[in-house]
């Protein structure tokens, strides 16, 4: 007995559906990982920045120094006070080897900006130490500050995602030594 050869020479209607199905599910994945990646960025940048005010906080209590966080409207730096000179320095300036990779300055993605919403004044007769030289222009003066005693002069701040020049979302990161860092998301629309 000699077998037939079948007759199938194409695709069935169930197997071109389900290649259809495959492949629409996948590019509507693409579609929806590609369309949020701003918003993914700008709370990846707002998780950074709370971290690296930890990691400052434990930096000054380990090292027994007074460290600081430049806060701008695009970028931040971390600062640490030089008692030999009365200044507070950028650790971008320091030629230190221990200075880690992230206390180094970084700037912001265009569509992002830091906002001060209050900060603790610096004392300016008491320790002599902190006192800025007033002809000293450069002079860096950080609004995040963690001294050397584990102490923390409390900081609020603002971090904004910008659509369109508008604001989109908003995260708030406070910082005080009673009740540490807290970091609450704000509302999708402003």
């Amino acid at each position: 007995m000699r077998a037939r050869p079948s007759r199938s020479h194409g695709f069935t209607l169930i197997e071109v559906l389900v290649v259809i199905v495959i492949i629409a599910t996948l590019a509507g994945m693409a579609v929806l990982s590609l369309g949020n990646s701003g918003a993914r960025a700008w709370s990846g940048e707002v998780q950074r920045l709370a971290a690296l005010l930890q990691l400052v906080a434990d930096r000054a209590l380990i090292d027994k120094a007074h460290y600081g966080v430049v806060l701008e409207q695009d970028a931040y730096r971390v600062v640490r006070f030089d008692p030999a000179t009365l200044k507070w320095q950028s650790l971008d300036a320091v030629a230190a080897k221990s200075v880690a990779a992230r206390f180094v300055a970084h700037q912001l993605p265009g569509n992002m900006r830091i906002e001060v919403i209050s900060e603790a004044e610096l004392p300016s007769s008491a320790p002599a130490e902190f006192a800025a030289e007033a002809d000293d222009s450069a002079q860096p003066i950080p609004q995040f500050v963690a001294l050397s005693s584990g102490e923390i002069l409390p900081v609020e701040l603002a971090m904004f995602l910008l659509q369109d020049g508008d604001i989109g979302r908003g995260a708030t990161i406070s910082y005080t030594s009673l009740h540490g860092l807290q970091l609450e998301w704000q509302a999708d629309d402003y």
